[in-house]
């Protein structure tokens, strides 16, 4: 069982402790694999067997994807259980190949960046590299190959070519030709191939859990003679992999010898003639990947298209893209920008992605992952067992997520051994992103609880968790996130409930948009002591106006104060959007009784200008209670 009878100031350092990433031992597990892939004019080989596959891009295995928005809590490497869960998604998925992205590299102009995993031209961030020893562990522990690529191109995204160049002071497009940025590149390929796994021992060239060197990421001006010496390059070094293209504008007709796949990216136009000629190109020459495919919901004509890649030898394809479950709760999340509301899918689909298709999306992907590999789909696996995270002083939880599934249980005592009643079912983690995924409404405050949570998938629900417990919470809150405008009394017309381009609000779900005069109003049952409130806004910053009533009252004004504020920036140019940036503030408010003994049971907030309130929070008393002590857990 887990106490957390602690008092408050402790949170912290159990918090701390809860989360230091699990090292994989060196007797981790051994590998699954005894081959190498081969190639065999233009097919894969595992042996003397073929192989195909259907796989995904996960490129927050080992990077923070969404680093340009720059919220420092983001800008982290993964865990070693939020890497694992990947792998479990991908089994479950019959997905048995994983691309990465690129190696991030910093700037000459940049301060020193843990996450990136190159520091300069030749110098190499260790703390960084073991986050990859990892992966590669739990790949062959897991069966999974995976598609290394070295650098970018497509906006240098975590840095790229034109990092290296700059560097030097150099043109981007020298970074083909001159032989100093060759020089560089080479150095990070060598360092790369000849590095020794901390986890396993292995030295990288020796790991049979890659399938191949990829020179980059949609590099488009690669010339066919860079890539003909950076592949003999890399085969100087290590001849037991395959080099796979960075090029994915071409299938050239005579590949260089040491180029052993072709490759192309997947985004708009016509799939299945796509397909059809690229594989026909490639046909007698080399194995064909198609490296990214997505940002479409039409789950008909994706089946149409893996039916094509199918039937016509392609060597296999790999979605773009897929995100893990997260360390503090819920998912990482990855709006894809050229989209107005499309995002990285969750395994194994959830109500929040019904905008993009996404269960429908992935569950063809799992169909045709196993058909690609030649086996039938096997029947889904209860999930594991969730595992509680941390609860403060308020009765909003969080929880890791177990891979595979689709709503979580919840049931309370109020004694360690019981009686459990259940309290929620079928919840989800996939509703809420980056804040607490779930809250107790009939929690009384200042009674200690214990709690405890299963996963649920369509084979039904796993053993519990490890009880939680004893908590106490100090008040009750309501919490609103704007999903719909059920949690609210009243509100003005013409309020618009948004979620698209999120990556433009912090990845965060779901919000209420109006403009100047506009207003929304809550009731609850006890006294409110504290409001939260926030909310994004687009140019001018016009605080909107908070106003407090006891239950018969006149409605007061009270004044509200900044507690936070974030600038979250957006790399990409988004041609439907007006502007790049949104700020994101965290307005406040203590509240105090306004007659007599009686305190707010209803506020009202309104809209100074354009605004869109992201979430709402408030502290209030229940029936009886007649103070606030300090919470302890």
């Amino acid at each position: 069982m887990i106490s957390l009878r602690l008092p408050r100031n402790c949170f912290l350092l159990m918090a701390l402790v809860a989360f230091v990433p699990r090292v994989l031992p060196a007797e981790s597990g051994p590998s699954v694999f005894e081959h190498f892939i081969t190639r065999d004019g233009d097919r894969l080989m595992q042996g003397a067997a073929e192989f195909r596959f259907g796989g995904v891009n996960m490129p927050g295995m080992t990077v923070p994807y969404d680093y340009t928005l720059r919220i420092p809590e983001r800008l982290i490497l993964p865990t070693a259980w939020e890497q694992e869960d990947g792998f479990k998604t991908l089994n479950q998925m019959g997905a048995r190949v994983l691309r990465l992205w690129n190696l991030p590299m910093r700037g000459p102009k940049d301060e020193w960046m843990d996450w990136a995993y190159v520091q300069g031209p030749g110098k190499f961030n260790e703390e960084a590299f073991k986050t990859i020893d990892r992966l590669l562990a739990l790949a062959n522990r897991y069966g999974v190959r995976v598609i290394f690529p070295f650098t970018a191109e497509a906006g240098d995204y975590l840095g790229g070519i034109g990092t290296y160049a700059d560097w030097r002071g150099k043109e981007r497009q020298a970074f083909f030709t001159d032989p100093q940025l060759k020089a560089d590149y080479q150095a990070t390929i060598a360092y790369v191939i000849n590095r020794r796994n901390t986890v396993t021992g292995q030295f990288y060239r020796d790991d049979k859990a890659i399938l191949a060197w990829e020179f980059g990421n949609e590099l488009r001006r690669a010339p066919l003679a860079w890539e003909a010496e950076m592949a003999t390059f890399i085969k100087s070094i290590d001849p037991n992999h395959l080099v796979m293209a960075g090029n994915d504008s071409r299938i050239p007709e005579h590949p260089p010898e040491d180029l052993d796949i072709v490759t192309r990216h997947y985004y708009g136009g016509d799939w299945v003639k796509q397909c059809r000629g690229d594989r026909a190109r490639s046909k007698g020459q080399r194995p064909f990947i198609i490296g990214e495919y997505g940002g479409t919901s039409d789950d008909v004509a994706t089946r149409l298209f893996y039916e094509e890649a199918l039937a016509n030898g392609t060597a296999g394809h790999l979605n773009w893209s897929m995100t893990q479950h997260h360390r503090f709760g819920g998912y990482y999340w990855h709006q894809i920008f050229t989209r107005d509301n499309l995002s990285s899918f969750h395994w194994a689909g959830n109500a929040s992605g019904s905008a993009y298709n996404e269960k429908k999306m992935l569950w063809t992907l799992r169909d045709y992952a196993f058909r690609m590999a030649g086996a039938e789909p096997p029947a889904v696996l209860v999930p594991d067992a969730p595992q509680w995270l941390p609860v403060e002083d308020l009765p909003l939880f969080s929880w890791r997520g177990a891979a595979g599934a689709t709503g979580y249980d919840i049931a309370r005592a109020e004694s360690a051994t019981g009686p459990w009643v259940t309290v929620a079912t079928d919840v989800s983690d996939a509703n809420v992103a980056y804040r607490p995924l779930w809250h107790d409404r009939t929690a009384v405050p200042q009674r200690d609880y214990y709690y405890r949570i299963s996963a649920r998938n369509t084979a039904g629900v796993s053993r519990p968790s490890t009880a939680m417990g004893p908590v106490c919470f100090r008040t009750q809150v309501v919490v609103d996130e704007f999903a719909d405008l059920e949690t609210c009394r009243a509100h003005s017309d013409g309020l618009e409930l948004r979620n698209d381009h999120n990556g433009l609000y912090g990845e965060y779900l779901y919000r209420a948009k109006g403009e100047a005069g506009a207003e929304i109003e809550y009731e609850f049952p006890g006294d409110a002591t504290a409001v939260r409130i926030w909310a994004f806004h687009d140019g001018d910053i016009l605080e909107p106006h908070l106003s407090v009533a006891a239950p018969q009252g006149e409605f007061a004004p009270i004044a509200l104060r900044i507690g936070k504020a974030e600038r979250l920036r957006v790399m990409a140019k988004v041609k439907q959007l007006a502007r790049e940036t949104r700020i994101l503030l965290r307005y406040e408010a203590t509240l105090t009784p306004v007659s007599g003994e009686t305190g707010p049971r209803r506020i009202r907030l309104k809209w100074a200008g354009p605004m869109e309130l992201d979430r709402i929070e408030i502290e209030h008393r229940v029936a009886g209670q007649t103070e606030l002590r300090s919470g302890t857990h």
